[in-house]
């Protein structure tokens, strides 16, 4: 089993907020983590409920697409955290 999907489940029962913020490649991925308590997940596939998919482009565009539900294998995860763990700060 993959260690980012078995860390993700295991962080997600201390913390605060069940959206989570991942990053696959140069993308940031935003949705609500869905429970796996009932086995209705995939080994090693992490969903999102309400995700928001934003891709950043040289020149400083930012372009956002919404989806219901993203299923992202987990393996193709470099970084996440959870929506209370974050500090947004406006760099402009």
């Amino acid at each position: 089993m993959c260690k980012t999907y078995d860390a993700i489940y295991k962080i997600a029962k201390t913390v605060e907020s069940d959206v989570l913020v991942l990053w696959v490649g140069h993308k940031k991925v935003m949705g609500k983590l869905i429970d796996c308590k009932e086995e209705k997940c995939m080994d090693e596939v992490i969903t999102l409920q309400d995700a928001v998919v934003e891709c950043h482009h040289m020149g400083g565009e930012k372009h956002s697409r919404s989806f219901r539900w993203l299923n992202i294998p987990s393996h193709h995860i470099k970084a996440f955290t959870f929506k209370c763990c974050m500090v947004d700060v406006d760099l402009q």
